[in-house]
């Protein structure tokens, strides 16, 4: 098991929040970060996730009792940080309650003259909520916060309510927590959320999330620091590039997310600096 900080902060618009860090955050989200692809990312966004749910059972978040507990996962990112085995990992050798799958697509709005940022709204293709507990473990990005919002609308209307919804955001924005926030609060659910790494600022094309935002915030610890001078380095300190790029793809399409990386290293006249491990299995 890996060592972590979980930092809590105080954001406007939020309830409880977290900034989560440790060696498989830093893998997935700096060295190599966006260069760590297929396999090698999914192994380590299921560490990422393990050590999240260990830190939210640690600060007794978690209940103690496994069957109080249950995934709710949002294809595909859910599925590549393999959710509900993390889950599983925590509280083993005992069982929770079960796992629960929502299917949910974005979608660009049309984007006014005078609009500088593109909003997002999103559709739901598939509901599975049919082994629930009162604490809803869910893990998605967030960046206008759409999916998610559409996601839990979906979820809530579909089952018994939770008394709490534990959400990480392997990388998120302020901004698009507040939309989430919103639909927890109408529920009359608690929310509690952790950003893994940093919580992000969102870039105004409505899906980059980049170290080097104005709106990025840190936790403040020595490893925080850190990582900030690498983040400058690594992305040349521009404020759009995106952190993780197309994460489905990053799991599960290992070529379209080398185009995509090559689209943006086009568009900010950048290449990221190349990392020995690239595509190479953990060992």
């Amino acid at each position: 098991m890996e060592d972590f900080e979980l930092t809590q902060v105080k954001i406007e618009g939020l309830p409880s929040t977290y900034i989560l860090e440790s060696d498989s955050v830093d893998r997935v989200l700096l060295r190599p970060g966006r260069k760590l692809m297929g396999l090698a990312r999914q192994q380590a966004a299921h560490e990422t996730t393990v050590t999240w749910l260990r830190a939210m059972k640690d600060a007794g978040l978690l209940p103690a009792d496994p069957k109080q507990s249950c995934t709710v996962t949002v294809m595909a990112e859910g599925i590549g940080h393999n959710l509900p085995a993390a889950l599983a990992t925590v509280v083993s050798p005992a069982f929770h309650r079960g796992d629960n799958w929502l299917g949910v697509s974005r979608f660009a709005l049309p984007k006014g003259e005078d609009e500088e940022a593109t909003d997002f709204d999103a559709r739901v293709n598939y509901v599975r909520m049919h082994s629930c507990a009162p604490t809803w473990c869910m893990l998605d990005t967030i960046a206008t916060g759409a999916t998610l919002a559409r996601a839990l609308e979906a979820a809530l209307a579909n089952a018994e309510k939770p008394e709490r919804i534990l959400m990480s955001s392997p990388c998120g924005s302020a901004a698009g927590a507040r939309r989430i926030a919103q639909v927890c609060e109408k529920a009359e659910v608690e929310l509690v959320l952790t950003f893994f790494g940093a919580i992000f600022g969102l870039w105004h094309d409505g899906t980059g999330l980049p170290w080097c935002h104005p709106d990025t915030v840190v936790s403040g610890t020595d490893r925080s620091r850190k990582n900030v001078k690498d983040a400058q380095k690594i992305f040349n300190n521009l404020d759009g590039f995106c952190a993780v790029g197309d994460c489905s793809a990053n799991f599960f399409d290992v070529d379209a997310a080398l185009a995509i990386l090559s689209k943006e290293e086009e568009e900010f006249d950048w290449k990221l600096p190349i990392h020995d491990f690239v595509l190479a299995p953990a060992k």
